[in-house]
């Protein structure tokens, strides 16, 4: 069993576009729940380059608009495959193009529109960040916390 000293540093980010739909895919890793590309920071990397570098690596999408949305954390979440802790650093971002190629960590995706994204089954700490997206929506803040 892989054991942890430390947490993890993950982030993650809901994706939007012109139709103000929110970009969501099922993960393997998370009881095929649906959940927003992301993944570990790698030493030396900028908090930018990590979620640059995982959407293009998940979804081969380029993006825009890059705003800190907040931060979470996962204490050995049961939803997920791992018994890890997890410190998830949330932003969001605009799609540059609609062009999909999904790596083998999403097994499908949807564009949908974020009420509506709450009648899926996502994992929890996608339901918060997709219910604070909607927050921020409504009151048209800049994303920062």
């Amino acid at each position: 069993m892989e054991t942890q000293d430390t947490p993890n540093v993950v982030v993650g980010a809901i994706i939007y576009n012109d139709k103000d739909e929110v970009f969501l895919a099922r993960s393997k890793k998370w009881k095929d729940m649906w959940i927003v590309p992301g993944g570990h920071l790698e030493l030396g990397e900028t908090l930018e380059q990590a979620i640059r570098r995982e959407i293009k690596e998940e979804t081969g999408m380029e993006v825009s608009d890059i705003k800190l949305v907040g931060v979470k954390e996962s204490i050995f979440s049961k939803e997920y495959h791992k018994r890890k802790h997890l410190v998830f650093i949330d932003f969001s971002c605009r799609a540059k193009s609609n062009k999909i190629i999904l790596n083998d960590e999403l097994q499908e995706y949807i564009w949908i529109k974020p009420n509506k994204a709450l009648q899926l089954d996502l994992n929890q700490f996608t339901r918060k960040l997709v219910e604070k997206y909607i927050e921020i929506q409504k009151s048209k803040d800049n994303g920062l916390v």
